[in-house]
């Protein structure tokens, strides 16, 4: 009895020694999954990916032009929480037939231990350098190190972005989600009968003749502006000529007459 009690002791601390190394393990793998889904109705399936967990990297949405040429079709690069990953998978399976399904995995480890070092490194270097600077009197001194100082934390702080970057990608998977509207309903071209024809001949006319008339009207106040402008300058420059010409204008003289013209002009008047 003891013996089993023992053993399932030693199982459970097992079990729970491993957990936390399993979940560290699972927790530095970056997963990508793609899946090529063909559905009933774009629009359906869009709103139902939108309210899935995460949130969208990129997407694009393609709808039939006005003669059905085009299928629709849809694309999606979704980030979504790791608790919520496997959840996400069977909810894209459920919105129609599955034509493409991958799934990959990139252990981060490496990458990890990688930048943990090198950011250790850095703490090591940006220590060494604090202390040769409260240690130096020279000016030139203290300005290399400082520059070199400033060096140091730069490359620190851009690990720092690697490194949270990285556990990121290990906590929130990436799918790949490209959806295509089934072709049983694709909606179908269907020509216009003669009626229609002649009546959208009609309002394409009448449309025509109205832009003409608008545009037509435009030209005319566009070009009636600088003419109105130019008429009345003219007009101005008129009337201030007139004006100077009169004041340029000599006095009318009147010719002086001698007294004896005088006086014959008053014998002849008698």
């Amino acid at each position: 009895m003891r013996l089993a009690i023992g053993i399932i002791l030693a199982i459970a601390c097992a079990v729970v020694i491993a957990s936390p190394a399993q979940a560290a393990e699972h927790r530095q793998l970056r997963q990508t999954h793609t899946i090529d889904i063909e559905v009933e109705c774009i629009e359906t399936a869009t709103a139902i990916i939108r309210e899935l967990n995460g949130y969208n990297l990129e997407s694009s949405i393609v709808m039939p032009d006005e003669f059905g040429w085009s299928q629709p079709s849809a694309n999606f690069t979704r980030r979504v929480d790791e608790w919520a990953f496997r959840h996400v998978q069977e909810v894209l399976r459920g919105l129609g037939e599955v034509t493409f399904e991958r799934e990959s995995s990139h252990h981060l480890g490496a990458e990890l231990m990688n930048t943990e070092i090198r950011l250790e490194a850095a703490a090591q270097e940006i220590e060494r350098l604090s202390l040769m600077m409260a240690a130096s009197d020279s000016l030139s001194t203290l300005i290399a190190i400082d520059s070199q100082l400033s060096r140091v934390m730069h490359e620190r702080d851009r690990i720092i972005g690697t490194r949270n970057l990285l556990l990121s990608q290990a906590s929130s998977p990436i799918i790949h989600i490209q959806l295509f509207e089934s072709m049983e309903n694709r909606w179908i071209y269907t020509p216009p009968t003669f009626g229609n024809r002649i009546v959208g001949s009609f309002m394409g006319s009448w449309r025509g003749l109205l832009s003409f008339g608008s545009n037509t009207l435009v030209g005319i106040v566009r070009i009636s502006i600088p003419l109105a402008i130019w008429a009345m300058l003219l007009c101005v420059a008129l009337i201030v000529g007139n004006r100077v010409r009169k004041k340029r204008r000599p006095p009318i003289m009147v010719p002086e007459q001698s007294p004896a013209q005088l006086e014959g002009g008053q014998d002849d008047e008698e």
